[in-house]
């Protein structure tokens, strides 16, 4: 065969595989409001972004994924498992729904330059295309939130093509090299990423890249694996080490666009990766789409699997999030040390109290005053100071706080 013939059956493949991502996206919307995808804009049309809210996940959605009034986050599938998992996780973390934007990233997720003459809207643009307009669009997106006098703190979110657009995103000088823009971003969450780089040293061994078997339990990442389109290093101003970083990852083993065993470019890649593609990406129940927790063809199991995957990312996500707010606007309040772990912030100084959350490891907190209450006694010892948190929106035993019982520079509450 010619290398003209190649490159003609190479294209014809390209076409079919359109249309079977088409027909596959619509047969796994079947149960939901009907979706389509839409450039430059979502449908209904967004608000322009603002400076409006303390907090804004920025979600990225994947290839041919879409919006409607049925979606209202902007996303289908992945990216609203995700987006509910953050926002309880932030919740949790003492944050009210209100001070919570979510906003879906306006760029073109597509794949092939559709032509107009053909049905469906799976264009307009081809997938490096579609990949760069959606790098330079966050960009710009995170270069507004940072020109915002109040600094809002953003997460990224991005799934498939969305997620290698946050990386590339996140690569640029504009923002790795801008200090005030990369301050801005509290967390990364990327989901099937398409440029995974299993090989950056210190990511997988630090549990921020999480590799997962079939099963969902924790598997390994091969070092000599990774994205199907690309082999990108997380940024070290976001990479971090022993829990110092701010990017997170999850990649199952049978996801071939984010567990390539060909690296991209080569021959051998040139010869499988549109097969490996439709292997893991095409159908309703291939691992590529596996993440969510609300697919119509997942067992009740695999959707509680696949909840408690995004659920305890998100909690990682949002500690480092919050650890990021609080260099941007340093709290008011003293900083004191937290040295137990599972410790219950309560509603009031009282053991019999609501738990509004709870602090799950040695941290800083930021106390606004203490008083005298109930006393609590831990590890044979006693003490009756409690202090108050505003982050938290709650109050915690002194007891958990290193110092003496009553915190010297702290003021008594009124």
């Amino acid at each position: 065969m010619t290398a003209t013939d190649k490159g003609a059956r190479r294209r014809l493949w390209t076409l079919a595989l359109a249309v079977l991502s088409a027909l596959a996206l619509a047969l796994g919307l079947a149960n939901a409001p009907a979706a389509h995808a839409e450039y430059p804009g979502p449908n209904p049309p967004q608000a322009p972004a603002d400076c409006g809210k303390p907090w804004v996940i920025l979600s990225a959605y994947g290839t041919s994924e879409s919006t409607d009034d049925g979606h209202p986050y902007g996303t289908v599938g992945v990216n609203d498992t995700y987006i509910r998992a953050l926002k309880r996780a932030l919740s949790d973390a003492g944050v009210p729904a209100t001070d919570i934007a979510v906003r879906n990233l306006s760029y073109p997720a597509s794949a092939v330059d559709w032509p107009s003459w053909l049905p469906g809207n799976w264009g307009p643009d081809d997938y490096w295309t579609s990949m760069g307009k959606g790098r330079d669009k966050l960009v710009e997106e995170v270069s507004f939130y940072a020109s915002c006098p109040n600094r809002p703190t953003l997460i990224l979110l991005g799934y498939s093509q969305g997620a290698q657009v946050i990386k590339n995103a996140i690569a640029q000088g504009a923002i790795q090299g801008n200090q005030r823009n990369a301050d801005e971003i509290g967390a990364v969450v990327n989901v099937g990423d398409a440029s995974r780089s299993n090989a950056q040293i210190g990511m997988a061994q630090d549990g921020q890249m999480v590799t997962l078997n079939p099963d969902y339990t924790d598997g390994s990442a091969d070092v000599s694996r990774g994205g199907l389109m690309q082999r990108l290093d997380v940024p070290a101003v976001f990479a971090g080490f022993i829990g110092g970083g701010r990017y997170f990852d999850v990649c199952r083993v049978d996801d071939l666009v984010c567990n390539e065993q060909a690296v991209p470019g080569s021959d051998d890649w040139k010869n499988r990766w549109l097969d490996d593609f439709v292997n893991s990406a095409v159908g309703d129940n291939r691992p590529h789409v596996m993440y969510r927790d609300n697919g119509n063809t997942q067992s009740p199991e695999d959707r509680a699997r696949a909840d408690g995957v995004a659920a305890r990312t998100a909690k990682r996500a949002v500690t480092a999030a919050v650890a990021q707010r609080n260099v941007v606007h340093p709290p008011p309040d003293t900083p004191e040390q937290m040295w137990a772990t599972n410790v219950n912030v309560r509603a009031t100084p009282s053991t019999s109290a609501g738990i509004v959350t709870v602090l799950p490891a040695p941290t800083t907190v930021y106390v606004k005053c203490q008083k005298h209450a109930e006393p609590v006694t831990y590890g044979g010892i006693t003490n009756d100071a409690w202090s108050y948190l505003p982050q938290q929106r709650g109050w915690i035993s002194n007891i958990f706080l290193k110092g003496p019982a009553w915190m010297p520079g702290v003021p008594e509450c009124a």
